[in-house]
């Protein structure tokens, strides 16, 4: 349910005129509250004046010998300072947050970065941040930062077309052909692109039909086409890798997402000087210049974790 307040009962007050009333009324004189307020007691004297104009009400009774508060000044004193103690919380809360990193994080990731990537590096950094939570939410849409309550994305390609968003490289992807040894043991390992005809292309497709593979080694290329029908594919590269670990054929995967596979040996490169694309990955957020502690060590995180062509990060996969 969304709060709302009501503009009419609040009038355009000056909080230095409240803690000026509020000092006032405990100290029982104007000269002792400009004293300790570090203001002249003129200027403390027209903050009175203008805060009993705004709300229509003596707030106090002044002499020359002693100022005190009226019964509906006192009554105000009460609920103010009580509103006030409230603020100066929620200031230190917030000044605390801009120095310790805490609270609930929302990170969106491609389906097949979050799991063969990120998952694994997870438990390293709550465990170094253990008053942040994390919430990853995995997709291949690009999720609005604001209608998604999004603080952190990562994904592929570096053209942002939104300004206010500034994205930071993580590393570079480059999609090669894998197989599992049994496959190759039962099909033979292809030589040259033209042999991939003779194999089952397991490939990430969008569309119904066919999808299509092309092959760059330096500036040659090599183009191939394919029927889907008769051949398995799948929605994205972690289910397709899953295809080649059974045996299933000949799988285009990025190395990050084939890196644990290959390590183990559970899969192994094919044609290895041939590249099917190429691209960069990056961690995004809202460019601001008070950047919450958050999202600053989480994107520091990400960025130490896979420096180096997410070493790092390979290493807490093997281990799974």
């Amino acid at each position: 349910m969304k709060h709302q307040v009501a503009e009419t009962e609040t009038p355009t007050t000056d909080l230095g005129d409240l803690r000026a009333f509020c000092r006032v009324v405990d100290l029982g004189s104007i000269t002792g509250a400009a004293k300790a307020l570090g203001e002249t007691k003129g200027g403390v004297s027209r903050r009175i004046t203008r805060l009993e104009s705004a709300l229509g009400v003596v707030l106090l009774r002044r002499s020359p010998r002693l100022v005190q508060a009226t019964e509906d000044g006192a009554s105000y004193r009460a609920s103010v300072g009580r509103v006030l103690e409230l603020l100066d919380d929620a200031n230190t809360r917030a000044r605390r947050a801009l120095t310790a990193p805490s609270g609930h994080l929302r990170v969106t990731a491609p389906v097949d970065v979050g799991l063969t990537l990120m998952a694994p590096i997870m438990a390293g950094f709550v465990e170094r941040h253990p008053e942040i939570t994390v919430e990853t939410i995995l997709t291949e849409k690009l999720l609005d930062f604001d209608g998604h309550q999004i603080d952190v994305a990562v994904r592929a390609g570096g053209t942002l077309q939104d300004s206010t968003l500034v994205a930071h490289r993580l590393l570079d992807i480059r999609g090669q052909l894998y197989a599992s040894p049994s496959y190759l043991k039962a099909h033979g390992a292809p030589k040259r692109p033209d042999d991939l005809a003779e194999h089952r292309l397991l490939l990430v497709q969008t569309g119904r039909g066919s999808a299509s593979l092309t092959l760059h080694r330096g500036a040659e290329e090599h183009r191939l086409r394919h029927r889907a029908q008769g051949s398995l594919s799948g929605s994205d590269f972690a289910f397709t890798r899953e295809l080649a670990l059974g045996g299933s054929g000949v799988a285009l995967l990025p190395d990050i997402v084939a890196r644990g596979a290959v390590e183990s040996g559970a899969l192994v490169p094919v044609l290895k000087e041939w590249v099917g694309f190429s691209g960069t990955l990056f961690v995004v957020h809202l460019a601001s210049r008070l950047l919450t502690p958050k999202v600053r060590v989480f994107r520091d995180y990400l960025i130490e974790a896979l420096s180096g062509g997410g070493k790092k990060a390979a290493r807490s996969a093997r281990a799974r």
